[in-house]
Formats: C-alpha cells, structure tokens, sequence
C-alpha cells in the first residue's frame, strides 16, 4: 500500500512534470540558452524522483541504470546546476566543446562501466544501502563494489564543489547589478533562492549519510530529508523562473584601469549630476537605471560608474538609495504618522523589504525605530 510520503512524492513529479511540459512546448522558453539547462535540471530531478519513488516502493524497473543514484547520477546535477547559472551570469558565455568535460565522471559512471563490467554492485548494496559495505559485519567485496561505495559519497561532495562555485557566480552578478540597477528585481533573489534550496537538499543528504554511517541504523523516513526539497525547486522553476529576462551588465564598467574619462570636466559632471539627484530628485523613479542617468549626463555607461565609484565611493545601487533615503528620512519628519510604506514609494522604492534594509544599512536601524526614537 502506498503511504503519504509516497503520494507526496507523486504529486511532485506530477508537478515537475507539468513544468517540464511548459518548458517544452515553448519555443520561446527551450531556445534561451539557460532554458536548455533549466529543462535537464527538471529532467534529472524528476528521475531522482522517480527511482527514489520505485525503490521505496520495490518496484522494480529491470533496468540497473534506472538506478542511478546507485552509481554516481548525482555527478551530473552540479554541472547543469552550474551552467544554468552562468549562463544567466554571464551573459556573453557559450557552451563550448571543452564544456563537456565536465559531464564525464557522469557518463564514465553512470553510462559506461556498468555496461561493460557484471557486478558492480552486488545484492547487499542493493538492499541495506551503499554505505553498507563500510560497516563492521563480514562480508566479501569487489574492488569495483568498494569503487561504486566510494561513488556514492562522492557525487555529492562533487555538487558540494558546483554548488559553491555557483554562488559566487550569483553573488558577483549581483554586485554587478549594483554598478548598473538602482533596484535589484524579486527575480534576482529568487535565483538566489533557487541555489539555496540546491545546496540545502546537500546539506540534507549530507545529514542523512552522516547519521547513517554513525550510527549504522537504517531510518527510512530519513530518506525524505533530501528528497522532498526537489519539490520545492520545481514550485520555484515554475513560478518563479520560467520566463525571466535576465538583466545583463558590462563587466568592463567597473574596471577603470584603463579609463578615457576626461579628468578635466571631471568637477562639471560632478556638479551636474549633484544637481539632477538635489534639483531634479532623479532616484524618485524606482525604475532608474546607470544608462538612464548616463543619457541625461551625456556621458557613458563606463564613465558615470567611474565617477560614482571614485568619487562617492558607492555602487550606482547605493548611491541611489542612499538619496531615496535620505528623502524618506525628510518625509518621516514633515508627517510621522503617515504610512511608512507610502513613503518608502513616493522615494522610489518598489517594496517595502527594499526600503527597510536600505534603511538599515545606511542609519543603522529600521524606518519604523528611526521614527519612534526621534518623533515618538
């Protein structure tokens, strides 16, 4: 009889399913490049899904690959994981043949010992695990039985390694954002999201394969740990993900080594950019950009990020907020009673999660104490 967690199971794939079809059925959502990758981590994760749903289950499928957790299938999630992210990162990046090397430890484990090796893994790994082979109980073992143990350890440690080299592509491209974008849209932080989740169901698994190989006690329910977070991350793809344009930014606008910028009209666009954030209250526009304040200066992109850098020492992002907030700390004084949130809109903040951790950062404290400690 099938029980909850399994039904629960069940109605994740049916919902990985569903987004699967969404991503293949629109040209538009298949042909982006991050959307290739983003379809093969909804494939991948539906298959760990599955066997996971089957093995728990004693169905047995008669294909030992079907299995594949069993042998390393794990090892193909972090480069996918990996290439989805930077290919939203980086903007300029193109899969290239070199690429598939990173996809080999998968198809070297996965794909080709076990068709040309018998036995690779033998009915004890099958039934008490494939930490099994490294208790204390008597048993006779196989190099490559001992091989694909070690495997099974590995794969994650292997995610571990794509996961980590994933959010510092995350968190650069984040700090790039700032050098261009007054606002950082709920999409980027969802993107964030959507990598913690990836580096929790490690951290879970890790959890589960800790406490079993301590204490050499098999609990079934602990399996769940890492498998009911793929749920999730389909939710997220889902609603979150799917149809996203990703902002780009320059990389070469926060590198001035080589800069053209003319130092001699240096003070008069520092004078005149004064005068559109004091005069003309530019940053009240929660949709401004480093392009849009670079046209109305009549200057580059490169060189506007260069004066704010060097001379406010500030990213585009802060030096925005930082006036935004000091216009909210203005309006909180002419009227303390009124919403914090209007305030927060009318100095060009598009949430209020924005404007309190701008706040924050740059008074120490939340807009709702800074109003009680000093108009209470």
């Amino acid at each position: 009889m099938i029980d909850i967690w399994s039904i629960a199971i069940i109605v994740f794939a049916v919902q990985g399913l569903f987004v699967l079809f969404s991503l293949l059925t629109s040209a538009k959502r298949r042909t982006k490049k991050e959307g290739l990758f983003l379809i093969l981590i909804v494939i991948v994760l539906l298959w760990y899904l599955i066997e996971f749903l089957f093995v728990r289950n004693k169905i047995n499928v008669g294909l030992n690959i079907f299995y594949g957790t069993r042998y390393g299938s794990w090892l193909v999630l972090g480069p996918l994981a990996y290439y989805y992210f930077k290919s939203i990162t980086e903007h300029e990046w193109r899969f290239s043949s070199r690429n598939w090397v990173h996809f080999l430890p998968f198809a070297l484990c996965v794909l080709f010992i076990p068709l040309i090796l018998e036995n690779t893994i033998n009915d004890r790994q099958v039934h008490y695990g494939m930490l099994s082979v490294f208790d204390h109980r008597e048993k006779v073992i196989a190099p490559i039985q001992y091989f694909y143990s070690v495997i099974f350890i590995a794969q994650f440690l292997h995610l571990g390694t794509y996961l980590y080299s994933s959010l510092k592509l995350v968190t650069h491209y984040k700090s790039l954002l700032k050098t261009a974008y007054a606002q950082i849209h709920k999409k980027v932080n969802w993107l964030s999201a959507f990598l913690i989740v990836f580096i929790f169901i490690l951290v879970f698994t890790s959890l589960f394969l800790f406490i079993l190989f301590k204490t050499d006690i098999y609990r079934r329910h602990l399996d769940y740990l890492y498998v009911m977070p793929i749920g999730l991350l389909f939710y997220m793809i889902g609603f979150y993900l799917i149809d996203v344009n990703w902002e780009t930014v320059d990389k070469k606008m926060v590198k001035y080594a080589n800069s053209s910028l003319d130092k001699e009209k240096l003070e008069s666009y520092i004078i005149k950019l004064d005068g559109l954030m004091i005069d003309e209250q530019v940053y009240m526009n929660p949709e401004i950009r480093l392009k849009d304040l670079a046209g109305k200066m009549d200057i580059s992109t490169h060189h506007l990020s260069q004066i704010i850098n060097e001379n406010y020492e500030s990213s585009f992002f802060d030096f925005i907020n930082k006036h935004r907030i000091k216009m909210a700390k203005k309006r909180i004084a002419e009227n303390p009673s009124r919403l914090l949130i209007d305030i927060a809109f009318e100095c060009g903040f598009n949430n209020k999660t924005s404007f309190v951790n701008a706040f924050k950062k740059f008074e120490k404290m939340t807009p709702s104490k800074f109003r009680d400690t000093h108009f209470s």
